[in-house]
């Protein structure tokens, strides 16, 4: 038996300036078979922004995730937090979401899992979406920029329900499929259908990764039996990518469509590229240029993001970039400045 290192709150602090404590998390207490392990995620910024002739500048606090878990035996809960000063949106419906939040500290992930083999984990909660975390793992620069579908707003990075997911093939194939209620982390209400979000990745050579994204559904607009003409949506994805220990390449093409009953229903179609990089063990560059059109409309929006990261400490990076976006109405928002990842 291990005894209790420390209070919650005094691990966390400790976490910060424990160099063992970064990058996975510190043990806090464990007895028997069952542990309770911290760990969290920042992503800090100071960055000036132009958008329109009009400037900002200042710092800012994108996410700071703290997370416990908890795991015995097969099964595993986990809890996390995050805070953010998030702007209302519009999805890709034209429907407002996620209105501001003003700094308040909410809920992220909170999930139950049974691990009962490599082919088969079920969770149950608060989790995950099948596809955005994992392309974020790739990308890697998530403190800076969002993925693609997660950027143009075509899904949600969480959302409450259940899912399957596994790795078969002695680990080529991996999949995650989840029924969810389709509203997203911020919308909690369950309506009058689940929706489908899927993931089938495949490794057939080392550093090769080629991903398929299916989803289906109302994203929680469905609120009784009768179905709302152009709330249902489909979503296809396909994204190819390459790396080694030093760098990585991939592609994106999207497609999402609402299913309305009429011929003029609007489709979506996006594309990126982009790759990131390591010079060494202390300076790293990366880049993307991802784009999103309209059918049926003069609609197109182009969004670049390039910069240079520094790898500071282990667990801490910093990284200058620039971040410009344009429509084709020519309005055009730029923003530049140092970002920085830090994990615990």
């Amino acid at each position: 038996m291990k005894k209790q290192v420390t209070l919650t709150a005094l691990a966390l602090l400790t976490a910060f300036g424990a160099s063992s404590a970064f990058a996975g998390g510190i043990t806090v207490a464990e007895k028997d078979d069952a542990k309770l392990k911290l760990s969290g995620k920042g992503f800090l910024g100071f960055t000036q922004t132009d958008k329109a002739g009009t400037k900002t500048m200042g710092g800012n606090v994108d996410r700071f995730y703290v997370q416990a878990e908890y795991t015995k035996g097969k099964w595993k809960a986990r809890v996390t937090t995050d805070v953010n000063n998030e702007q209302s949106h519009k999805d890709s419906n034209g429907d407002t979401k996620n209105l501001k939040r003003n700094m308040n500290v909410f809920l992220k992930y909170a999930f139950l899992e049974g691990n009962f083999s490599d082919a088969a984990q079920v969770r149950i909660g608060l989790s995950h979406t099948p596809w955005i975390d994992y392309e974020q793992h790739l990308w890697g620069h998530r403190y800076v920029a969002k993925v693609t579908s997660d950027h143009f707003k075509f899904d949600d990075s969480a959302d409450y329900g259940l899912g399957l997911k596994g790795k078969l093939a002695d680990g080529m194939v991996n999949y995650w499929v989840t029924a969810t209620n389709g509203g997203g982390y911020g919308n909690p209400n369950q309506t009058g259908a689940v929706d489908l979000n899927s993931r089938v990745s495949i490794a057939p050579i080392k550093g090769l990764d080629i991903s398929l994204q299916y989803r289906s559904g109302y994203r929680g607009k469905k609120t009784d039996s009768t179905v709302v003409l152009g709330s249902k949506e489909t979503l296809t994805q396909v994204m190819a990518s390459y790396g080694t220990k030093a760098f990585r390449v991939g592609a994106n093409v999207i497609n999402v469509k609402n299913q309305k009953n009429v011929s003029t229903a609007p489709k979506v179609t996006a594309n990126a590229l982009w790759a990131t990089g390591k010079f060494n063990d202390d300076m790293g560059a990366f880049g993307k240029v991802e784009t999103m059109k309209v059918s049926g409309a003069a609609s197109k929006t182009t969004h670049t993001v390039a910069g240079i990261d520094f790898f500071v400490e282990k667990g801490i990076t910093l990284t200058a970039a620039y971040d410009s976006t344009k429509d084709t109405a020519s309005v055009k928002t730029t923003k530049m400045g140092l970002y920085s990842l830090v994990k615990f």
